[in-house]
């Protein structure tokens, strides 16, 4: 799998058991590698922004100007283009990283949660001692953060054979977007939301669907992740 293969050539290693173990990627290495892709991401993000813009522009005033011009100014929206993809790879890249990262993390606080070592996650998520919906929402809110989608999550967890999130959490907020929407457009009021029989109508869904290298590289080798690189 390619997720697998991206993981491994950045961590120097894609099974769990070692990228679980706290003596060889340690808590606080962690922690910074996080802040640093974050910050990197950012970066990317504005560059990604600003290429974005340049080649719209460009393509504006070559709609406004001769044929012999257009040809110039087509190279130059090539090449802005060209610009936006190398930073777009960069970002996918960054959040292969990051999701792995996020996913650590989660299996982490579920170890920390049981008295049992193991890095079974399945044993772990039904272990009575730990709250797995816990875990679960604080990785949703690391995906929001970070703009993560599930996909690449789902992607990053099956590579690792760390199911944490399922295959079945969707956080896509597609129903929410129809509801904002309708608000918008004077179809729904803010005082005829109501949550609580959103959240009871989700809960009887589901039931009745129911029914039926090594880490020490990672700084300055795995990820390109240097100091100087993001500005730190």
């Amino acid at each position: 799998m390619q997720i697998r293969k991206q993981v491994k050539e950045m961590f120097g290693t894609a099974e769990k058991g070692t990228l679980l173990d706290k003596s060889v990627y340690g808590g606080e290495d962690l922690k910074r590698d996080k802040i640093k892709l974050e910050r990197q991401r950012k970066q990317l993000q504005k560059e990604m922004n600003q290429y974005g813009k340049e080649y719209k522009k460009l393509l504006r005033e070559g709609a406004q100007v001769s044929d012999h011009k257009r040809a110039q100014i087509a190279q130059q929206a090539k090449i802005a283009k060209k610009k936006y993809k190398i930073k777009q790879q960069e970002f996918k890249k960054n959040s292969v990283v990051m999701a792995t990262i996020v996913t650590i993390e989660g299996a982490r606080e579920l170890q920390n949660m049981s008295n049992d070592e193991t890095t079974e996650i399945e044993q772990l998520i039904h272990d009575s001692s730990v709250n797995a919906e816990q875990v679960q929402e604080d990785m949703m809110e690391n995906m929001v953060q970070f703009d993560l989608d599930m996909q690449m999550m789902q992607e990053v967890q099956e590579s690792l054979d760390i199911d944490i999130m399922g295959t079945d959490m969707d956080i896509g907020g597609t129903e929410e977007e129809e509801m904002m929407r309708k608000m918008a457009e004077g179809e729904l009021s803010e005082e005829e939301v109501d949550i609580e029989a959103e959240v009871e109508e989700e809960v009887s869904t589901e039931v009745s669907m129911s029914a039926g290298g090594g880490l020490g590289d990672i700084e300055d080798e795995s990820i390109d992740l240097d100091d100087e690189d993001i500005g730190i």
